[in-house]
């Protein structure tokens, strides 16, 4: 009866003892969680308003709330903010609007595939403030300044917002509009009740698991050797003595050596929970830090298409889709003069943050030096390769294909340095690779020569520039995707627009691919010649 009895009142008192610390976990977890998510929310949109206040032409907005007649500007800021928009999760709202004294009006309202066409509203629209709005907004619409938190709006029917915003202004300085984006709270809350559950159910596990650990331990080292003595003592005290007294004295022995390895196990546990906090906290900020990374890398390429809307004699398309986080691979063009247009396609050795530090070296070596002195292409490709070679310890080398392109007459002066094969879309012949021979990789060893080549396009002639992703794209049967393929692909969407060939070929790479890997970055650059408008 009395073991019996011990075993309750252990066990009785340590569910309430673990019960009691779950509870305080489970508070400070959930007090931590919404702080935490409230913090990453808020980051994530003060930096988006901002960036997007920075983006959008307050010149263009101004005569636009004036006229509301949507001209391309109007599609290429709707178009940006609607990828944003549905890029960025959690934004339920994403809108450009001019305020006023008592009510604003709409410019744009992005939107993204499954919003409600009826809940969207249109550029022109009027929006009368609500009761609360001038306790948190209106201040900051007068005093022309962004939040620098996200507030908690009132209620308009849809829930309650967490709103962040910039204000917008033209080139005299005036705030001409301003950039809102909106959470919904009642859209986070519920992730956060999903996480507090899921720590709960773990804790009652793990507190579980524990208690009955540590009954069983009790059992053998506390309850068994105290039971034991209890018989001693009361077959002495009935005057039947069936061991020796000093037994005693090993089984205390016994018990202050359970108290050092509860101790010890406690202490094992508390480095083991402090220990896996600080990894998990470094492994999500490594996850973030990748993140921005991904973004900084995506912002340094070019990505506006048409790149050049008022030069009618070329049209040119790109795109970069990176192996992990970050890659190595990097495309660029750019206007030397009014009559040259630079075209680059590289690819750096490796994956990852070292070849994308290192793209990041290279092409702004490669722009800088052809930006200079009117350098052709070797020349530019020589310079850059003895500039990577000094302190490059980590012997990381780049393929390069740089083509300078003279606009009036479509002859192309170019130089490759290790890199894949061009393919050229002649008029009657298609799309072909036409190999020459190539130089060595930048970065290799210093006072490397690069050889030039000539060719010439003509009105309505192509050239597809890429890396191996592209030709090296691998599937469940480690089969390349190759360059016949990737010719055919070409030459079966010939007729299409510049952006049309790019995506069309990523589609015919992904269908061949299935559901294999991505192994390497994948990166292709179009450009169509269509001449000065003289050639016949």
């Amino acid at each position: 009866m009395k073991k019996r009895g011990l075993n309750r009142k252990i066990i009785i008192n340590l569910v309430i003892l673990m019960s009691m610390m779950a509870v305080a976990i489970i508070l400070i977890s959930g007090r931590t969680l919404r702080t935490t998510y409230y913090n990453l929310y808020n980051e994530k949109a003060q930096d988006l308003v901002k960036m997007l206040s920075d983006q959008i032409d307050g010149d263009w907005a101004r005569e636009f709330s004036k006229t509301l007649e949507k001209d391309q500007k109007y599609y290429e800021t709707k178009r940006l903010l609607d990828d944003i928009k549905s890029d960025f999760r959690g934004i339920q709202y994403l809108y450009l609007q001019v305020p006023g004294e008592t009510s604003f009006m709409y410019l744009i309202d992005a939107e993204k595939p499954g919003d409600d066409p009826a809940n969207l509203s249109q550029a022109g629209d009027i929006y009368e403030y609500a009761e609360g709005d001038y306790e948190y907004f209106v201040p900051d619409i007068k005093a022309k300044k962004p939040s620098t938190e996200l507030i908690l709006g009132p209620d308009s029917g849809f829930g309650r917002p967490l709103s962040a915003w910039a204000p917008i202004f033209d080139s005299n300085g005036d705030m001409v509009a301003m950039i809102d984006a909106d959470y919904i709270l009642e859209e986070i809350d519920p992730a956060i009740y999903r996480h507090m559950l899921q720590i709960t159910l773990v804790e009652v596990l793990c507190i579980l698991l524990v208690i009955f650990l540590m009954v069983m331990v009790l059992r053998i080292l506390v309850i068994h050797p105290v039971t034991r003595l209890n018989e001693i003592v009361s077959s002495y005290e009935h005057g039947e003595l069936i061991e020796d007294i000093s037994e005693f004295d090993r089984n205390k022995d016994e018990i202050t050596s359970l108290a050092y390895s509860f101790r010890d196990m406690t202490v094992r546990i508390e480095n083991y929970i402090r220990d896996l906090t600080i990894v998990t906290a470094e492994k999500e900020r490594i996850s973030a830090e990748l993140n921005v990374a991904t973004q900084i890398q995506a912002d340094m390429l070019p990505r506006i298409f048409p790149p050049f809307p008022d030069r009618k004699e070329f049209d040119l398309y790109a795109s970069m889709n990176p192996a992990k986080e970050v890659g190595g691979d990097f495309y660029d063009y750019f206007l030397i003069d009014d009559d040259h247009l630079a075209v680059v396609m590289a690819d750096v050795s490796g994956k990852g943050v070292p070849a994308a530090l290192f793209m990041v070296i290279a092409k702004t070596l490669i722009k800088n030096r052809a930006l200079m002195n009117n350098a052709s292409p070797g020349e530019i490709l020589a310079d850059v390769n003895d500039q990577l070679c000094e302190g490059n310890d980590a012997e990381l080398f780049v393929t390069v294909w740089l083509g300078i392109l003279t606009i009036s007459t479509g002859a192309m002066v170019y130089s490759s340095a290790g890199h894949e094969y061009p393919a050229y879309f002649r008029i009657g012949r298609g799309f072909d690779l036409e190999k020459e021979k190539h130089g060595p990789p930048v970065a290799t060893m210093e006072g490397l020569h690069f050889r030039e080549h000539e060719t010439v396009l003509k009105s309505g002639e192509s050239l597809f520039l890429y890396t191996d992703g592209v030709t090296e794209a691998t599937d469940s049967n480690n089969e390349l995707f190759g360059e016949d393929r990737m010719v055919e692909s070409l030459n079966r969407h010939s007729g299409e627009n510049v952006e049309s060939i790019l995506k069309n070929v990523r589609e015919d790479i992904d269908s061949f691919v299935g559901e294999a890997p991505q192994f390497d970055d994948l990166t292709m650059l179009i450009i169509t010649y269509k001449g000065t408008g003289s050639d016949s």
